[in-house]
């Protein structure tokens, strides 16, 4: 067998691997999450040309795939067809700067519609984050808001993989707030409550952060605090969200930091201030304004009553930031984020 594809790069690295076909190549744009004005239009443009006829971008690569290949194997079965009937697939390659880089592979049946996404890697970093997300996602209860469904793993030498169902649709604009306050609210337990200092994050964060001032300021003010208990994400943004066309609900893809029990209003913080650096790169002041309307406006009010984090919110805030800055550590934004939190401390007299 023998596949063939179209290679867009981004910075000189692979980017997205395009079946050379119209039809799922036109599909596997989907696969990349356009944040900003420019990749928006770049990707729409790309879209377009598929369905015109026009395969004519990127690099043409083929590759010939043994019948005793593992990816092929977990194709055939996702796609519900012989080996030998399996259509090449569609690749997001990831961020190369990123440890652990995992591609997310397209799945298409025999008529070359998508029907499930295959996430795997190769390195041991990759691997153990695979491992996270699977355990994650199997443990959540079988009917969750915004949860994919796992439909499997696989595990070789080679590689490690898991596999979910395909959701279409697109990934909502950074000030797209609308199915953000639901989503949120319907995962915060309204029949358990839980001390900030009990949560596996905080301990992260109290380890990390070691002696100081802001942090032992924040642990005597917020460690014995009760809150709603929460499903919490971890790296919440546009770019990991997909709405769907048909009800405008939000699927929430990307588990690896996932964790059944987490702190309200941590998911929130990173979806608009994430965006605000990343995507519409803010200034710190600008930053700082966005960050106190947040706080002050009335779908974050109503998400903060129903969490029991009304009186914090401020305090949560800054720890969000401590967290991003000392425990996450992103290859992105880490410099902005650190601004933010100095001057937001400051603003806050902390």
């Amino acid at each position: 067998m023998r596949w063939t594809w179209r290679v867009l790069r981004k910075r000189g690295h692979p980017l997205l691997i395009l079946p050379d076909a119209p039809r799922p190549a036109a599909e596997a744009l989907k696969l990349y999450p356009a944040q900003t004005l420019v990749a928006r239009t770049a990707k729409a443009l790309l879209r377009a040309a598929p369905r015109a006829g026009l395969l004519c971008f990127g690099e043409k690569v083929a590759l010939a795939v043994s019948a005793d290949d593992a990816l092929l194997k977990i194709l055939s079965g996702l796609a519900g067809e012989p080996a030998a009937a399996v259509v090449a697939p569609a690749i997001l390659a990831g961020n190369p700067a990123t440890p652990g880089q995992r591609c997310i592979i397209l799945a298409f049946d025999e008529n070359r519609r998508p029907v499930a996404i295959v996430k795997a890697g190769m390195s041991e970093a990759a691997r153990q984050l695979i491992k996270s997300e699977a355990a994650i996602l199997s443990a959540f209860p079988q009917i969750t808001p915004g949860v994919p469904r796992l439909r499997g793993t696989f595990q070789s030498q080679q590689l490690h993989a898991l596999a979910m169902d395909y959701f279409p649709g697109d990934s909502p604009r950074p000030r797209d707030l609308h199915g953000l306050a639901p989503l949120l609210t319907s995962w915060l337990d309204p029949h358990k409550t839980i001390c900030i200092g009990d949560i596996p994050a905080w301990a992260r964060l109290r380890s990390a952060g070691g002696a100081a001032p802001l942090l032992l300021t924040l642990n005597h003010r917020l460690s014995q605090q009760s809150v709603r208990a929460t499903l919490y994400h971890g790296d919440f943004a546009p770019w990991n969200i997909k709405v769907s066309r048909h009800d405008g609900s939000w699927t929430v893809l990307d588990w690896e930091r996932g964790e059944l029990t987490g702190i309200p209003g941590w998911d929130w913080f990173h979806y608009m201030i994430q965006s605000s650096i990343l995507v519409e790169r803010l200034p710190t002041a600008a930053l700082a304004r966005r960050v106190e309307a947040l706080l002050g406006s009335r779908l974050f009010e109503a998400y903060a009553g129903a969490a029991s984090i009304a009186a914090s919110a401020h305090d949560l805030l800054l720890a969000y930031l401590l967290y991003n800055n000392e425990v996450i550590r992103p290859a992105e934004g880490l410099v902005p984020a650190r601004e933010l939190l100095t001057a937001l401390a400051a603003r806050w007299n902390q």
